[in-house]
């Protein structure tokens, strides 16, 4: 069975078109750094990844992981992504968050997922507007 997470978004996903220079990567494969397409479903097992001059939603811009136990729910896997993003944020974009033209959104481990050892939290940088981003946001100061 593929493995699926949740993405929590700070506001709703925007629709993607597929990119030539587009190629999948599994959410569980994950790198700081990389650009992405947000996929059109609540869950996803890839993402289409791109090169970050090309036009894409989000960047990847910090990765943790919870400890082990347990499935805690979705609620606390939010509020564990919510504080490791929006603390991380700043280091890994150049400006503080609350002043920031980005916002922060995630992707969690599902129940699924998590019953096959998925643990990452995986940060997420998109612009507030939900325009596309055209290069890399580390240390623009967006």
């Amino acid at each position: 069975m593929a493995r699926s997470r949740l993405i929590g978004l700070v506001a709703a996903l925007a629709l993607v078109a597929p990119l030539a220079a587009c190629s999948d990567t599994s959410v569980m494969h994950m790198q700081v750094g990389q650009c992405i397409l947000l996929p059109e479903e609540k869950t996803a097992t890839t993402v289409e990844t791109t090169n970050c001059t090309s036009e894409h939603d989000a960047e990847v811009f910090y990765m943790t992981s919870v400890d082990d136990g347990d499935f805690p729910g979705e609620a606390a896997l939010n509020n564990a992504a919510e504080k490791a993003c929006i603390s991380n944020f700043d280091d890994y974009v150049g400006s503080h968050y609350v002043t920031s033209t980005l916002d922060a959104t995630w992707m969690l481990p599902t129940r699924d997922s998590w019953a096959q050892n998925d643990r990452s939290i995986t940060c997420l940088a998109r612009p507030l507007d939900h325009s596309k981003l055209t290069k890399s946001v580390k240390d623009s100061g967006l």
